[in-house]
């Protein structure tokens, strides 16, 4: 079986005038959420061998603080640029091109594109706030992920 995480990037620091929105970083509640959401996934009995993130700040600090927390090495972070934009194709590409070794991986991007991808995989409408986590599993290998009706697992929404 293969489990499927996708996690929105944590809630982004606005106060630091004439930062692309690239550059953006987490603030503290996108720490604060991002470590309560990272022990509530453990929690599920849920623990990501590997993490595919974009490249953006934001998300990029919230893929290495689950790692911290899950205790994955950070060299399995692996940036995809194209999760930085909105091709969901380009999210398919990356799962597929993952190794069948692995068993549970967490992709970690931004909205709309997350929000669009969860609702396509369960089914009915999923919104996506910052640090949410969505899990769904599927009998077979990575490079056969279907493009509808994974088994939906959980939604790990923030408390706030």
């Amino acid at each position: 079986m293969k489990t499927l995480l996708l996690i929105r990037h944590a809630k982004s620091d606005w106060s630091r005038e004439g930062l692309s929105d690239f550059n953006r970083p987490i603030g503290e509640r996108g720490i604060k959420d991002t470590l309560q959401q990272a022990k509530a996934l453990l929690r599920q009995g849920c623990r990501p061998e590997a993490i595919l993130s974009s490249p953006a700040i934001r998300a990029w600090q919230t893929a290495h603080l689950i790692a911290q927390v899950v205790s994955l090495p950070h060299e399995w972070v692996r940036p995809v640029n194209a999760f930085y934009g909105e091709d969901i194709e380009a999210i398919y590409e990356a799962i597929r091109s993952l190794s069948d070794k692995l068993g549970t991986v967490a992709l970690v991007g931004h909205n709309p594109v997350w929000s669009e991808i969860a609702t396509r995989w369960r089914g009915t409408a999923v919104e996506m706030a910052t640090a949410e986590i969505v899990g769904f599993s599927w009998e077979g290998e990575w490079r056969a992920i279907p493009s509808t009706g994974l088994k939906f697992l959980f939604h790990l929404q923030r408390t706030d």
